[in-house]
């Protein structure tokens, strides 16, 4: 008995150190996929701390049709505070009204702002859109997200600083959400919950992780089920571990996108 209470108070104790570690945005390395950390570094008193960008963030963004979120979601790009950032939309099939709304943006941020139809609608929630896009995508980390869904107007400055205090470049950070809908992924809640994201299947969307590029693009987007989120995540820690490489993965514990 005496053996079990000591047993359970060491592994208590075990893991109050590693919980300290890991807020403390101490990299550990015990895992044999991940090199996992969090990111912390920007203070609430020093909000608009700024980076030395050489890269940009290629955002590949699908829709059909809800013009009204379209319009939110653009907004939310262009009022980002920094702008290492450009965007490609594309459309499931054929619109008009799509292509007029797009062109009013692609005018403001020319150099930004880029967007095209599909010839045919493919109507596989996306998932051939979001081929087409990524293997385009321009940048040295890609965003594949809905252009339904919109952003915190600090989301890539919080990004940015992420990078650029890593001590390893990160090939993935990932960024806690809410939903609009209710029992998100395998969670009972009411919409507009917090949602915090990990790296596992049901606990992540492809909207609330940036990748970098290449990665990204030698997984692809082949899955066109409905979890076929969970699978571009998959393929793309697949890939490092075909490599014998780990993952290395940085967090930012922060709500930074609204998905609808």
């Amino acid at each position: 008995m005496k053996e079990k209470m000591f047993a359970s108070r060491l592994v208590s104790s075990i893991y109050r150190q590693c919980k300290i570690l890991f807020c403390q945005n101490i990299y550990h390395s015990t895992s044999k996929k991940f090199i996992y950390t969090t990111s912390r570094e920007l203070s609430e008193e020093s909000p608009n701390k700024k980076t030395d960008l050489d890269y940009t963030i290629g955002i590949v963004a699908v829709a059909h049709e809800r013009f009204g979120e379209l319009k939110v979601f653009v907004q939310s790009m262009i009022n980002q505070t920094q702008s290492n950032w450009n965007l490609h939309v594309l459309h499931d099939g054929v619109n008009e009204e799509f292509c007029n709304i797009m062109e009013g943006y692609r005018r403001k941020k020319p150099m930004q702002i880029t967007y095209e139809c599909t010839s045919k609608r493919f109507n596989d929630y996306g998932h051939s859109l979001r081929e087409i896009g990524l293997k385009k995508a321009i940048g040295q980390y890609v965003l594949i997200t809905n252009a339904d869904n919109y952003y915190a107007p600090k989301t890539f400055e919080f990004i940015n600083i992420a990078i650029k205090n890593s001590d390893h470049k990160p090939d993935v950070i990932m960024f806690d959400m809410v939903h609009s809908h209710r029992n998100a992924g395998e969670t009972k809640a009411p919409r507009y919950s917090f949602f915090k994201v990990s790296y596992r299947r049901n606990y992540i969307d492809m909207g609330a992780a940036v990748v970098e590029k290449s990665l990204a693009q030698s997984a692809g987007f082949s899955d066109k089920s409905f979890a076929a989120d969970a699978t571009y995540f998959e393929n793309i820690l697949n890939k490092k571990l075909e490599n014998r490489s780990r993952l290395i993965l940085t967090k930012i514990p922060r709500v930074l996108l609204v998905h609808n």
